[in-house]
Formats: C-alpha cells, structure tokens, sequence
C-alpha cells in the first residue's frame, strides 16, 4: 500500500513539476514577445481574440498572460476591452496542451526525454537550454499521469477502492467537491485536466466523474485567483474578476448542462461526445475546450455590457489617472511641434506631481501613499520618454530640434527630482523622529513643500518674474540651505552620533533636491536667452 502511495505522489508531483516547468519555460520564450506583439495586433477585436489564440497555445499560462496584461492596462498602453478579447482568445489556445497529452506517443516522449536530459547536461547556452526545458516539462507531464496511473491501478483489485468508486459515481457532487480541492491547490484548471485524462485512461474515471472533475477544477482555481486580487489595482482588478467569472460561468453552465442531460434525458454534451466515438483521453481535452470555446464565444458577445459593468465595479484608481498620459494620446507624428507642447504639458503634470510627494508625506493625500505615486511617477515618465525618443526620428527644423534637446534635458532632470524628492521625504521624516534636529526637520518639509508648488505654479503661469524669484530662493546662497549649513556647522551641540548622522543625510539630500530645481529652471533661462 505504501508503493502505491508513493507511486501516485510520485506521479503528481512529476506531472505538476512538468507543468511548472513547461509554463515557465514557455514564459520565459514568449512573454517579451507576448508584450511586444499584444499592442501590435489591438486594432479589432478579431485579431486580438486570434493574438489571444496563438499565444495561449504558446505560452499555456493564464495566470503569466494575466500579469502581462495588468501591467499594459497600468500604462496605458491597452485597455480593458482589448485585454478581455486577448484573454477569450488565450483561453481558447490554452486547451492545445490537452490535446497533445491526450495521444499515444509514450515511446516518442521516451526519446523526448532522454534527450532532452541528455542535451541539458552538456549544453550551456541558456537560448537552447529554454527549448530543451520546453521538451524535459512535456516528457514529465506524460511519465507523471502514467506513473500516477501505474500507482492507481493496483488498487482496482482492492474491494474498498472499487465499492468507494462505485459510491462516487452515484453522487456527482463528490467529483465536482474532489476537482474543487484540487484546483485550488494545484492553482490550474488545466493541471487538474491532465489528471482526469490519466484516471479516464486506466477506467479508474469515467467520462462523466472526468467532466465533472473538470469543472470543480475550475471553480477551485478561480477561488485562488480571488485571493491573489489583493495584488492588483484599480482597472487591473477588472481584468481579473473578469477572468473569475469566466471560470464560474463555464463551471455553471456545464454543470447544469450535465444533470439535464442526467435527469431530464435531454441530449446534450455527453451525447455529442458519444456520437463522435473517440478514446475517453479526448473526450476530456475536448469537453475542456467546449467549457473553454463556450465562455469565450459568450463574454465576446456580451463584451459591451461586461466592460461598463466591470468599469462601473471597479473604476480607476488615482495611482492610474496619475500614471496615464492625458495629452500624448492626441499626438500626432507628422507634427513634432504640436508634439513637444504635449509634452511641455505632461512634464507640468509630472512636476505637479513631485509637488505632492511632500504633501503625501505630511498627510495622507488622496487614497495614494509616497510609494504608490513615485511608482505613478515613473510609469507616466516613462511614456512621456519613449514618445519624446520616438519624435527624435521625425524630420525638424532647426529650432524644433533644439527644443527637442531642451525637453529631453527637462526629462531627466524631472526624473531625477522625482527620485531625490521621494528620497528626501523618507529622510526628512526619519530625522523628525530625533528631538534635537525635528524642528529643522519640519522646517525643511516646509521649504520643499513652498519650493515645489511654487515651481509647479510657475510651470503653468511661465511668468517671469516668478521665474526670477524660483531661481533666487533655490540658490546655493538661498534661505534654506543658509538654514541648513548654520546647523550643520553647530552640530558638535548635537548629543549623539546618530543625530549628526541623520543631519548629514538631511543637508545632502536637501542640497540636492533644491540644486535641481535650480538647474531645472536655469535651463529655462538658458533656453529663452
């Protein structure tokens, strides 16, 4: 009994490191591709849902597509609807992997593996290494069921084994409760799939118990996934709810489906399946595909409806209005200059930002912390980045390009600011928890706060004379940083070093943040003359 035991861990454990590892390895060939190539083929919904098909059956991982997605909503870069076209599609390819387990190739997979390993041990380069991997996980998917089969099988001939499987075929809850646990555990409908289709080929399932197991599955999954939506936020967690009610909705729908056919004699799934009189193994890949096919056809059907509804439940979060551009989406490229005032623009969004780093600081701004709007920060930088890079491409003219230059420079020196700000106010905060330096510690919250809305203002009005006046109070000889080296040279009063340490840190970071500033608005000056 215990070989048994082990025999059937032995084939678990096997089959789900195989999946692992061809997920993974898939994920690593395809997922800069899958980036690269979803914002290429958004331009209808058709040819999203057939990305979605081609890449699911590539890459065979929702849960790494899902990411991937999430994090293009977050920039902008796609939008809900066209992530949900990507991901009907993606379901629908993802039922490839079935297929393949499903014939009788255990020889072949023999060769497969034995070479694979073989080749693993004496090659280096990871680029051939990823494909070996991709073979040695499909191998051990097939030597993990039939292993786990092996181990079952035994305990055919035990009285309490057949009389506990003729029980669980009278109660079908018990196969939907049984692919439940499983599902969650194993956190993949498609894994849970793979070992129905190993049962189903030893008669230790039958057909029905197998598309009941499946559907439990994708129940449990789903669960998990629920608990995995803390990670996300704001228009990121439309896309994974989405993907829960897909799962629930197949799950319902076939389970209905089953007890009508079972109690009211209705020809339905298990009839058709019938009809086609193919082995149990492709039953099952194919009743995943028809539970799979059916949610996509019908969410791609009501798509406008779910996607306002989505919108409405869960509507954007105020660290992805700050991330967005607002004005680049009117940019056209044959127009450099109307594209650098776009840019002029999001760059007073970006340092209007900064501005409210200290604030979040001081108190709770908004629903966003420092970290969440530094993070937003970098995301909208970035865009505002990769579109000014793109512009350097165009044909300008002189001064366009030296404005081009200009707003390049302004670029780095905002990115800059925006690190050294964050920076300062974890500094600037620490250094308030020490009695002897708090009050010059609040001091120079107040300084930056004054500074950088002062600055944020200037950028909207450009007047000069609040130019001018900037360039003045951000000088090396400006109020603040007379403040802060008086202290620094009274520091020897100071009790501990700790204190002098924390006053160090205060007057370097303080120097730098408002050195930038100045550099920032003498480019300004500079440019103008």
């Amino acid at each position: 009994m215990i070989e048994v035991i082990g025999k059937i861990i032995l084939g678990l454990g096997l089959m789900f490191t195989g999946v692992q590892m061809l997920s993974a390895s898939l994920k690593q060939l395809g997922s800069r591709q899958f980036r690269v190539l979803a914002t290429r083929f958004i331009s209808s919904r058709g040819r999203a849902v057939a990305f979605g098909l081609g890449s699911g059956a590539v890459m065979q991982s929702t849960s790494a597509a899902l990411m991937i997605l999430a994090s293009l909503i977050s920039s902008g870069t796609l939008n809900v609807s066209q992530a949900i076209a990507i991901l009907n599609g993606f379901s629908v390819g993802n039922c490839v992997l079935l297929f393949i387990v499903s014939l009788n190739i255990s020889v072949e997979v023999m060769f497969i593996v034995g070479l694979c390993g073989i080749a693993l041990y004496l090659i280096k380069d990871e680029r051939y290494r990823t494909y070996l991997l991709i073979g040695l996980g499909l191998g051990m998917i097939f030597f993990g069921i039939e292993m786990m089969a092996a181990g079952v099988k035994p305990l055919q001939q035990e009285t309490w084994f057949t009389g506990a499987m003729a029980f669980s075929r009278n109660y079908s809850l018990l196969s939907i409760m049984a692919g439940l646990a499983l599902g969650f555990i194993a956190q993949s409908s498609t894994a849970v799939a793979l070992v129905a289709i190993g049962l189903v080929r030893e008669n230790i399932l039958t057909g029905p118990q197998a598309f009941l197991f499946i559907y439990g599955a994708a129940i449990g999954s789903t669960m998990f996934k629920v608990m995995l939506g803390t990670a996300f936020r704001g228009t990121s967690r439309q896309l994974l709810r989405f993907v829960n009610i897909f799962n629930i909705f197949g799950a319902a729908v076939f389970i209905l489906l089953y007890y009508i056919e079972v109690y009211l004699h209705v020809p339905l799934v298990m009839a058709l399946l019938n009809s086609l009189k193919l082995d149990l193994g492709y039953q099952t890949a194919l009743v995943f595909l028809l539970f799979n096919l059916t949610s996509a056809i019908f969410f791609t059907t009501i798509n406008g409806p779910l996607i306002r509804w989505l919108a409405s439940s869960f509507p954007p979060s105020e660290e992805e209005d700050l991330a967005h551009p607002k004005y680049l989406s009117e940019f056209q490229p044959q127009d450099p200059d109307t594209g650098l005032e776009l840019i002029r623009l999001e760059q007073t969004r970006e340092l209007e930002q900064i501005a409210a780093f200290v604030s979040t600081a001081i108190e709770k701004h908004g629903s966003a912390d420092l970290a969440s709007r530094h993070e937003a920060f970098k995301s909208l930088a970035r865009e505002v980045a990769a579109s000014t890079a793109a512009m350097a491409a165009m044909p300008m003219s002189t001064q366009t390009a030296k404005d081009h230059a200009y707003f390049q420079t302004r670029q780095a020196l905002l990115d800059q600011l925006a690190d050294s700000t964050a920076s300062g106010m974890k500094i600037i905060t620490q250094a308030r928890t020490y009695p002897s330096i708090k009050k010059l510690s609040d001091a120079c919250m107040e300084s930056l706060d004054f500074l950088l809305n002062f600055a944020a203002e200037t950028e909207k009005t450009n007047a000069p004379e609040q130019v001018r006046t900037l360039l003045d109070l951000s000088s090396g000889n400006g109020p603040s940083m007379e403040q802060l080296r008086k202290a620094y040279m009274d520091s020897d009063s100071l009790g501990s070093a700790k204190d002098k340490g924390a006053l160090l840190d205060l007057t370097i970071i303080m120097e730098k943040i408002i050195w930038l500033l100045n550099r920032f608005y003498s480019l300004k000056t500079v440019r103008v003359s």
